[in-house]
């Protein structure tokens, strides 16, 4: 008896609710498209993560049956403590940290 890949079936399944969502968003007012901006996004990393990833199979037949995997992954994302912003936050301090090295660096070697 063959096995079912449900990590196979959960992206199939993520990837038809997305096309859906795109779909909906193409009907929508532009500044309804702009209010769902961040969702679109996120949800098109959730496939492409989903695409490569490898769940184990328990776990990815029960987001496989939730009815809308992927907005059920989407609010699970919304509710953790881990802020987007504070991962944007910290790159802005990273890059202006780099940015300060290298005209420094720069400035060194014009004198």
């Amino acid at each position: 008896m063959e096995q079912r890949d449900y990590n196979r079936l959960l992206y199939e399944k993520a990837v038809s609710e997305y096309t859906d969502f795109i779909t909906e968003l193409k009907s929508m007012t532009p500044d309804e498209i702009i209010d769902h901006s961040y969702e679109k996004v996120i949800k098109e990393d959730l496939v492409t993560l989903l695409e490569n990833n490898d769940i184990e199979q328990d776990k990815a037949k029960s987001l496989y049956l939730k009815k809308y995997p992927l907005d059920y992954i989407y609010q699970e994302w919304l509710d953790k403590d881990c802020s987007h912003m504070e991962m944007l936050e910290d790159t802005i301090n990273d890059s202006a940290e780099r940015a300060t090295k290298e005209r420094k660096e720069k400035s060194k070697e014009s004198r």
